[in-house]
C-alpha cells in the first residue's frame, strides 16, 4: 500500500510515537529512569539545521518510517539504513522551500493541506480515521505526513508566482511535437511513470547515481514504484506517483525511449542516466495509437511542464548552495 491519506483534524503535539522505530525501545524498556531520559533526549537532538532550523533525530525517523510505508517494503534495520540519506536530504529541501514560502509571503492554509490529504485518503480506498490509525499503529506522527505536503504545497505555489511567467511555449514548439506524433499515428502508446533523481553539478553526479541506485534496489525488493515516487522523486509528477499519463514514441527523450522500446508492462528500467539525471521508469500498460485527435493544448501543457521542471530543479540548486546547512548524524 502506497501511504498518503487524510484531512486536518490533528493537534500539532510532539508526542514521542513508536521508538522501536528508532530502535531505542528496548533501552526505554530495560533502563531506568535516567536510561529513558538520555534516549528522549537523542529524540530531540538536531540531525541536520537548515539556516538555523532544526531538523531533530525525530523529525528523520519519523520520515524514514514514513518512506518505508510509502514503498511497502520489509521494515528492517538494513531498509532504513539506505533510506536514510535520501530521506534527510529530503527534509533539508522542504525546510529549504518553506523558508523560501516564508520569505515570499506564502503561506498553505489547513484547507489545501486537508484537499491533499483527502485525495490520498480515497486513493488508499481509507477513511480519516482508518488513515489515522494506520498511522498511529505504524509509529507515525501524523503530522510527519501534513508537514510533507504542507511543503509541496509551498513550493507549487513558489514555482507558480515565480516561474511559470517566464515560461512561454510558442505555436511553433507545440506544432513540431504535433507534426512528429501525427507521423506516428499507429504507433504503440504507454502508460508510463517515473522516478527522477537530478544531477546538479558534474561534482555531485556520483551521489546522484548512487540514490538512484539505492532506490532501485528497494524496487528490486519488492517496494511500491508511486510510494518510493511520492518520496523521492524530484520531478513535478511526485505527488502523482510520477505518473506521467499516457506517452507517445517520440515524447520523451531519445535515452529514455530507447528504453522503453525493449520493456514490456509491469517492467522497471535500471536508471537511466540523461543530461539532466538519472531517471527509473515503470512502464504499467501498453496500447496501440488508433489515430487518436491531436491534443495542441495537452502538447502545451506538457513542454509547460517540461520547462517548469528544469527552472524548478534550478532554482532549489541555488537555494541549496546559498544555505547554511550543517548535518550532525
Amino acid at each position: 500500500m502506497s501511504l498518503l491519506k487524510k484531512p486536518l483534524k490533528i493537534a500539532r503535539r510532539r508526542i514521542v510515537f513508536g521508538l522501536g522505530v528508532l530502535g531505542l525501545a528496548s533501552v526505554l524498556a530495560a533502563g531506568g529512569p535516567t536510561d529513558a531520559a538520555r534516549a528522549q533526549s537523542d529524540l530531540f537532538r538536531p540531525a541536520a539545521v537548515v539556516n538555523d532550523d532544526i531538523i531533530s533525530v525525530l523529525d528523520l525517523a519519523m520520515r524514514v518510517q514514513l518512506a518505508v510505508v510509502a514503498a511497502g517494503v520489509e521494515d528492517t534495520q538494513e531498509v532504513r539504513r539506505r533510506l536514510t540519506p535520501q530521506v534527510l536530504r529530503s527534509l533539508i529541501d522542504e525546510r529549504l522551500q518553506m523558508q523560501e514560502a516564508e520569505r515570499l509571503d506564502i503561506s498553505v492554509t489547513d484547507l489545501q493541506v486537508a484537499g491533499a490529504l483527502e485525495q490520498i485518503a480515497q486513493q488508499n480506498s481509507m477513511t480519516e480515521g482508518q488513515f489515522l490509525t494506520m498511522l498511529r499503529n505504524r509509529g507515525i506522527i501524523p503530522t510527519t505526513l501534513i508537514d510533507q505536503i504542507r511543503a509541496q504545497i509551498a513550493w507549487q505555489a513558489i514555482i507558480q508566482r515565480r516561474l511559470r511567467p517566464n515560461v512561454v511555449i510558442t505555436p511553433e514548439e507545440v506544432e513540431e511535437v504535433a507534426s512528429r506524433l501525427s507521423a506516428r499515428r499507429g504507433a504503440v502508446e504507454r502508460r508510463v511513470a517515473e522516478i527522477f533523481i537530478p544531477i546538479e553539478s558534474t561534482a555531485r553526479e556520483g551521489e546522484a547515481r548512487a540514490n538512484a541506485e539505492r532506490l532501485f534496489e528497494e524496487l528490486r525488493q519488492g517496494a511500491n514504484f508511486a510510494g518510493l515516487a511520492r518520496q523521492f522523486s524530484q520531478s513535478g509528477t511526485a505527488s502523482l506517483g510520477g505518473d506521467l499519463g499516457w506517452v507517445r514514441d517520440g515524447e520523451m527523450e531519445e535515452e529514455l525511449n530507447s528504453v522503453l522500446a525493449q520493456m514490456g508492462p509491469g517492467e522497471v528500467s535500471v536508471p537511466i542516466r540523461t543530461v539532466s539525471g538519472y531517471h527509473i521508469l515503470f512502464l504499467r500498460d501498453m496500447r496501440k495509437n488508433e489515430g487518436q485527435d491531436i491534443d495542441r493544448g495537452r502538447i502545451e501543457e506538457t513542454l509547460t511542464n517540461q520547462r517548469l521542471d528544469q527552472l524548478a530543479q534550478r532554482s532549489l540548486q541555488d537555494l541549496r548552495r546559498a544555505a547554511n546547512v550543517d548535518v550532525r548524524i
